[in-house]
């Protein structure tokens, strides 16, 4: 197993950094790491949704949403080798912040050489989406 974390303070609401990591279809709008979404539900994601992300620089993964709740979410994506874990949840600081926590993890037989080869990359992703979706939950939050 191998496993990428980041988590950022953001000055917002926990249900308003709740609502844009769960709008994936608007990622692309806020998140560098994004370069397109693929959707084909509407409302609000549902468990055993499955959704296609492409990224600069990697090929399109198609995810499989397991688990929604009003805290985040998390999805997983299987390619050759590896299975790929994203969880993005908020936790409520109480004092007007939220502490958001991205994590991606890899497992299976190819993770660790993934990771090894791709950990730079996963990590920029990771700082990247953090700083996106802190600036756009305090620009949603006035």
């Amino acid at each position: 197993m191998t496993e990428f974390s980041r988590a950022v303070s953001v000055r917002a609401p926990a249900a308003e950094v709740v609502r844009l990591m769960q709008a994936v279809q608007s990622w692309p709008s806020w998140n560098a790491a994004v370069s397109r979404v693929d959707r084909g539900a509407t409302g609000p994601l549902t468990v055993g949704e499955k959704v296609t992300v492409k990224q600069p620089r990697l090929p399109a993964a198609t995810w499989t949403v397991t688990a929604v709740q009003p805290s985040g979410f998390s999805w997983t994506s299987t390619s050759l080798g590896v299975r790929s874990t994203g969880d993005h949840w908020a936790q409520d600081t109480g004092d007007g912040r939220t502490t958001a926590t991205l994590t991606l993890t890899l497992t299976g037989p190819l993770a660790w050489p993934t990771g090894l080869l791709l950990a730079r990359l996963i990590r920029r992703y990771l700082r990247l989406e953090a700083e996106g979706l802190r600036t756009a939950a305090q620009r949603s939050a006035g």
